[in-house]
């Protein structure tokens, strides 16, 4: 998707550092935003309904990966996450090269030092910050001066400015390096409330040395998306049923080199082409769904040439293939299938949200979480290791099922938006008595039940 430039956004980043005080709350909301995954847009979504339900009129902004994307796509001031420093600064070779180098560092000094200046400026009024979910503890597909250093950059500059700290429903990635650990660690140590999306979540961290014993469990925050973007189109009558197909491209470059990946990568889309031959066969339309509109449009189209080598034409086959830019879109799509299948956690989960049962092709065991929360936890199997034989045994005996399921499925996320209602409750309800004066030297509070112990 080709993002405009938006001539506000300076004068929107200009008048957040400007701002040192304020008579009403200010809150801000960090998470991976800007960069076209619609899951994390998802999350963002979900949060600014709860929080402008709660608290009309709040001064709210987040603080994005791309701001111009987040002020169009959710009507929100934002500013970026880091100012980039100038690409091939004094790229010079000979007997210049030794202080070309020395130069270069300097000048990354100075950029992150800046960075520092410029966070702990924006957030001086700043009453709470929000980590708003999405998988941001984690070094997967990046390193420690990716997620995690922004992580600890605006967490510890937040406690510098005055302002708390909230982690609200994070999940927990792979952390691999060292210096990720201590970075997210020690970003964790400095917030006064923590919870995690997920029971898995709260054990990885626990296993990189971060005591998470007295951290709450609640749903994702995608659960508590309005209610009024979730239109639920009855297939009943339908005599063709539709299977929502989800794909994408896993990269982890911890494990595998250029060459290995290849490798899986060519491995699964061969997979995925037998099952989409497997449902044409069997009579079933299929829609391909986009959890991600920067990497998945390539999956798409590797997808869609395979296939074609093959002799299938999506528009002989019954085959839809139209993208999705925003979540309202992908919703959409979803609302018009009977069951998906999908390694994209966010397919799965608003899958459930409009009552679909959903088979994961898991890339991590969050998609593994997240289905067994519903009793749908047989009905996963790890990417790496797609078997088409029992994907299809999945798919055969969960749409046979179907009317059994559907009624838990749907009682499970009326519990999880409940839970998810008591855990806003806590986290902004203070705000809501304090139109005048800050927050931040008031001690923490302790939160409400949580998923894993209100299951007990």
């Amino acid at each position: 998707m080709s993002i405009p430039v938006d001539h506000q956004a300076a004068a929107t980043e200009k008048k957040l550092l400007s701002s040192t005080a304020t008579r009403k709350p200010r809150i801000a909301f960090f998470g991976i935003f800007g960069i076209q995954n619609l899951g994390n847009e998802c999350t963002l979504q979900a949060i600014l309904h709860n929080i402008r339900k709660r608290l009309p009129g709040v001064d709210i902004y987040a603080i994005s990966f791309n701001p111009d994307d987040t002020r169009r796509r959710h009507n929100l001031a934002a500013v970026p996450v880091s100012q980039q420093s100038p690409a091939g600064v004094l790229r010079w070779g000979g007997l210049w090269r030794g202080p070309a180098k020395l130069l270069r560092i300097s000048f990354r000094i100075l950029y992150e030092l800046m960075n520092w200046f410029t966070a702990i400026k924006t957030l001086r009024g700043t009453h709470l910050m929000v980590m708003t979910g999405t998988g941001m503890l984690t070094d997967y597909m990046t390193k420690a001066s990716g997620f995690p250093y922004h992580v600890f950059t605006w967490t510890a500059a937040a406690r510098l400015a005055g302002c708390k700290v909230r982690f609200v429903g994070v999940g927990v990635g792979p952390i691999y390096g060292r210096l990720s650990r201590w970075l997210i660690t020690t970003a964790l140590s400095l917030a006064d409330y923590r919870s995690f999306r997920d029971q898995n979540s709260k054990n990885r961290i626990k296993k990189n040395g971060f005591d998470s014993n007295q951290d709450s469990v609640f749903p994702d925050l995608a659960f508590s998306l309005a209610p009024n973007i979730l239109h639920r189109r009855l297939n009943d009558k339908r005599q063709i049923r539709q299977v929502g197909l989800g794909v994408m491209d896993h990269l982890d470059i911890h494990l595998w080199n250029a060459n290995e990946h290849q490798a899986q990568y060519s491995a699964y889309l061969e997979k995925m082409c037998d099952f989409v031959l497997w449902l044409v066969e069997h009579k079933y339309a299929i829609r391909i769904l986009q959890g991600d509109a920067k990497y998945d449009a390539s999956t798409r189209a590797d997808l869609r040439a395979r296939l074609e080598k093959r002799g299938i034409r999506y528009d002989q086959a019954g085959i839809i293939d139209e993208g999705s830019t925003t979540v309202e879109e992908l919703i959409a799509q979803i609302a018009e299938v009977d069951i998906v299948v999908s390694p994209r956690f966010h397919n799965l989960l608003l899958g459930l949200m409009l009552n679909v049962p959903a088979v994961s092709i898991s890339y991590d065991p969050k998609n593994d979480s997240l289905l067994e929360g519903v009793g749908l936890g047989k009905y996963c199997q790890p990417l790496a290791e797609l078997d088409l034989q029992r994907l299809i045994d999945h798919f055969t005996e969960l749409e046979s099922r179907g009317d059994e399921l559907k009624p838990i499925i749907e009682k499970k996320a009326k519990e999880y938006r409940n839970l998810l209602e008591e855990q806003y409750d806590m986290i902004f309800g203070e705000l809501a008595h304090l139109p005048t004066k800050s927050i931040a030297s008031e001690p923490a509070t302790r939160g409400p039940r949580g998923l894993h112990e209100a299951s007990r």
